[in-house]
């Protein structure tokens, strides 16, 4: 019960607000922005950008190479509808000629012959990759042989030659275009 000589104290609550501050009090709470923070977020942006169209473009125009480093990659060129010549394409091999010749005493391996483009265009003309095989069509070793020139217009000749010494157990040899250039 209330008693009439016990002190009482009140404390009032405040009210609670339900009302949201408004835009100017938002505003004002803000911090205030960078100005070069916007200029180098576009810097940055524009450096990604840039780095992709790089890379595309790379992947593009560099596409024979890729396909060079990473065979699986020509099925995703041709995929997209960007196939990869193989090297050699539009170039035929002609009047290719393997002699075994004795050369300071010891046997020694001549590979020679011609390159000729039959296409409608210019060729670049790869190296060739040349495969010395022994008993059983086994590979003792192989090397690359430059032709010359390295380009050839349509019915031009490139040709190439090279001696190989220390050719013993050489039986036969074949001779690809690498596309190592």
């Amino acid at each position: 019960m209330f008693h009439p000589d016990a002190v009482t104290e009140f404390h009032p609550v405040p009210p609670s607000s339900t009302k949201t501050p408004s835009s100017k009090t938002k505003a004002a709470a803000k911090p205030a922005a960078d100005p070069g923070a916007r200029r180098r977020a576009l810097v940055g942006w524009g450096a990604f950008v840039a780095v992709l169209l790089a890379i595309g473009a790379a992947g593009y125009f560099g596409r024979a190479t890729v396909v060079r480093l990473w065979p699986p990659a020509a099925l995703f060129y041709e995929t997209v509808g960007l196939p990869v010549e193989p090297p050699g394409t539009g170039l035929q091999l002609q009047n290719v000629r393997s002699e075994q010749k004795a050369e300071d005493g010891k046997a020694a391996l001549l590979v020679e012959g011609q390159i000729v483009n039959v296409s409608e265009t210019l060729r670049t003309v790869p190296a060739l990759r040349v495969t010395a095989l022994g008993a059983d069509r086994q590979p003792l070793r192989n090397w690359t042989v430059a032709p010359v020139p390295p380009q050839i217009l349509p019915g031009e000749i490139a040709t190439f030659r090279d001696v190989q010494a220390d050719a013993a157990g050489v039986l036969e040899v074949m001779i690809t275009f690498d596309g190592g250039r």
